[in-house]
């Protein structure tokens, strides 16, 4: 009895968008099937570059720039190209000298030429970011990893919608205020560990008028402008000690704070009091053992708590009176809460330990007086 291959009958179009959920060297692989498949990968709109994936199948690293090389020449240059990921990781490349950079600047080059509208960028050392990517005007989405700026580049990504930028090697501050200038139409902002200094005397930093939702989490040493991200309606914040003063999110209505290891409360209390229309609150505990300030009761409750807040849940809570007296002054101040949520229990030997001390824990939380007769407590 005859199989027939029904697969391969299906029309081109359909084809080709099977193919775009596989990485490139496995679409170009399906070349060797037979003459109907031959020809498809060409069509593909998606380039998805992986390094790792590539050695894993028993080839060479130089073998691999050599097919990335030959793979961007072949393809139909006069066809769009939508999405084109480099995936070049240290785990397999390691941190060695001989990365051909000059390569790889001719690779983003050629998907630059074609309209890229989505590119993602992961190198093995932080090498500079290709100058042509800063004035691309068919970018939308645009997430660099371990790259760097070196020298002032006039940008202009007037249709980029997207920038995630992770472990990212600035060495002027001015760089970064540069790149964000050149996005007026951003809307998703993420910055992970970015390395550059803290002089930001004579550097205008402007707030990004269309932005909806920013990740912040920087490192020690430069204090990011809360200005730029103060018109998001999504904030996801990594609170440091030295932070004191903070903008108004007037717009600003879910807040994820993440807690670092030395907390001081009446920080987390001034945050609030910026932000006058927040309804959903997230904070997150330090994981690993801390030390925090005293609670004492503001003498002042902000707005959002007041009148706003609806949501608030509570990450790694490990029954310290600090806590407890925190999310105790959040239920009983908040007449809109509709949630207290406190999840992933941490009751640690140093706190209280036994089953007992928890009930009795639990047991003050369910017996606070609460504002707001909606407000229902969870323990996850």
């Amino acid at each position: 009895m005859e199989t027939q291959d029904r697969i391969s009958a299906l029309p081109d179009e359909i084809l080709c968008h099977i193919l775009s959920f596989l990485s490139t060297n496995d679409s170009f692989a399906t070349s060797l099937l037979s003459k109907r498949w031959q020809p498809l990968w060409l069509f593909l709109s998606i380039i998805d570059l992986d390094n790792q994936t590539f050695i894993q199948n028993g080839r060479s690293y130089t073998s691999f720039f050599k097919f990335a090389y030959g793979i961007l020449l072949r393809c139909r240059m006069q066809q769009q190209l939508t999405i084109a990921r480099f995936h070049l990781t240290p785990r397999v490349c390691g941190y060695s000298n001989d990365f051909p950079y000059h390569l790889f600047k001719k690779w983003v080059r050629i998907v630059i030429q074609r309209g890229i509208e989505q590119l993602y960028i992961e190198i093995p050392r932080a090498l500079e970011v290709p100058h042509i990517i800063w004035s691309c005007k068919t970018l939308v989405i645009l997430k660099l990893y371990r790259l760097s700026i070196d020298v002032f580049v006039k940008v202009h990504l007037p249709a980029l919608k997207t920038l995630h930028l992770d472990f990212l090697f600035i060495s002027k501050s001015q760089y970064l205020a540069e790149v964000l200038r050149g996005c007026p139409n951003l809307e998703d902002f993420r910055a992970y560990h970015i390395f550059l200094d803290n002089k930001l005397e004579g550097i205008e930093f402007q707030t990004m008028p269309k932005l909806v939702k920013a990740d912040l989490k920087l490192d020690y040493v430069f204090e990011f402008p809360l200005k730029v991200v103060s018109n998001v309606e999504h904030l996801r914040f990594f609170l440091k000690l030295k932070k004191e003063s903070f903008p108004m999110f007037e717009n600003l209505i879910h807040l994820e704070l993440h807690l670092e290891s030395n907390i001081q409360w009446h920080l987390v209390i001034k945050m609030l009091n910026h932000c006058p229309k927040l309804e959903t609150v997230i904070l997150h505990m330090p994981a690993e053992p801390y030390s925090c300030t005293s609670w004492i009761c503001p003498q002042f409750v902000p707005e959002c708590i007041a009148s706003k807040l609806k949501r608030c849940s509570i990450f790694n809570y490990t029954g310290r009176r600090s806590e407890m007296e925190f999310t105790k002054y959040i239920m009983q101040n908040s007449r809109a809460l509709q949630t207290m949520a406190i999840r992933n229990t941490i009751i640690g030997k140093n706190y209280s330990s036994s089953r007992q001390n928890k009930r009795q824990m639990l047991q003050e939380l369910v017996m606070c007086p609460k504002s707001s007769t909606n407000c229902k407590l969870f323990f996850k």
